[in-house]
């Protein structure tokens, strides 16, 4: 790591446990430093940590940083109004809810405004889908789109997004999540409530996992604000191992977990670090919050080289990007369900769509199939050793 990612994740750890800088180092590179914060969404964390020694810092950068955190707290504030107001009107008509992710770990920092995001996911009943479609439209809510998996909805006024989930997960995971109503069949209604579910706290930590484990696989990285997740849930409750561990085994994640605990002790406790926990711990800063984009050709590929070499993998990879697997084109032409024998056609229908509308994903195909020997090798490691490559 650099001196300025040093720094940074020095300033991650004091802003989650609420604690401060008292120094600041003498090269900091300013531009590093605030791409940082941006990119892995830690400029309200960081701020905060930075509290004692504002008079110290740049001008410029403190300016831009000051910017940044007061935007994300005035959308904080109307966020979370806008999440009681739909939850809240789940309750009152009886509709069965169960919010997921950032809802419960938000408040696990010391200021919700350090895990700030736009959009709310909740898992919805599908037999009540008419129900709460009719709920949406009395609250005002616009909709983006309806799907197999999800609606996702938001507010006009203030862009609040709501992913309304079917269920809680989809591909290799959801099986072992359930597939629609099934996620509601091991929570339980929370305390005060009659319609609100909730996970045990083992399940909601897999399924954080799961989370991370699935935009990993798909972007070839994700974000310290996973790692700063990972943290604050198992500080805050205490979970049993032998059942945690027996479940992740079940659902392919024991690798992951186990990875990314050692980062996150290595980051946020100053455990000691075997070499590539240090190598994850670098790849993860060099990620944005969720994705790596100068390595994702070369994870592409790499999900597949473990079955063949490496240039039969590169055939593989963008053939599968060109005629996409069955389900996947189920998922973006619902007629297919019904009219298998369609999926030609639409194959046909699909590059033309991508042809016109996403012209880049042409120049991707190609990096895919002359991704660099040394960049793949490293993601291959990077995914065997997370054991990410059922995912």
């Amino acid at each position: 790591m650099t001196n300025t990612e040093k720094f940074f994740v020095e300033c991650v750890k004091k802003g989650v446990k609420d604690e401060k800088i008292d120094v600041i180092p003498d090269e900091l590179d300013y531009k590093q430093f605030y791409n940082l914060c941006a990119s892995h969404s830690m400029s309200v964390v960081v701020f905060k940590a930075l509290e004692n020694v504002k008079d110290k810092l740049l001008p410029q950068f403190l300016t831009a940083l000051q910017r940044s955190v007061h935007r994300h707290v005035m959308l904080d504030v109307q966020s979370e109004y806008d999440i009681n107001t739909v939850l809240t009107a789940f309750e009152e008509r009886g509709l069965k809810y169960m919010p997921l992710k950032g809802y419960h770990l938000k408040k696990l920092y010391p200021s919700t405004d350090m895990r700030y995001a736009s959009d709310c996911d909740v898992l919805i009943d599908v037999d009540q889908l008419k129900e709460v479609r009719a709920l949406v439209d009395e609250l005002g809510l616009a909709t983006k789109r309806h799907d197999e998996h999800h609606d996702i909805v938001y507010y006009p006024e203030t862009k609040t997004i709501f992913e309304l989930h079917k269920t809680i997960f989809v591909g290799p995971l959801e099986k072992y999540f359930g597939v629609e109503n099934k996620g509601f069949e091991r929570a339980h209604i929370r305390k005060g409530y009659q319609y609100f579910y909730e996970m045990d706290r083992e399940r909601f930590y897999i399924s954080l996992l799961g989370h991370s484990a699935y935009h990993f696989a798909e972007s070839a990285g994700v974000g310290i604000r996973h790692l700063t997740d990972i943290y604050l849930y198992r500080k805050a409750y205490e979970l049993n191992e032998e059942y945690l561990n027996a479940e992740l085994d079940k659902c392919g994640l024991r690798q992951f977990k186990d990875g990314f605990e050692k980062v996150s002790a290595y980051f946020f406790e100053d455990a000691e670090a075997d070499e590539f926990t240090k190598k994850l711990a670098k790849h993860i800063l060099e990620s944005s919050l969720l994705a790596h984009s100068e390595l994702k050709s070369a994870s592409d590929v790499a999900a597949h080289a473990s079955e063949v070499d490496d240039k039969k993998a590169k055939r593989k990879s963008v053939w599968i990007k060109i005629f996409l697997p069955k389900e996947q084109m189920k998922f973006l032409f619902p007629v297919l369900k019904k009219h298998i024998w369609l999926l030609p056609i639409f194959h046909v229908v699909r590059w033309v769509q991508v042809l016109f509308t996403r012209p880049k994903a042409i120049g991707r195909l190609k990096k895919m199939s002359s991704v660099q020997e040394n960049e793949l090798a490293y993601m291959k490691e990077i995914r065997g050793r997370l054991g990410l490559n059922h995912l």
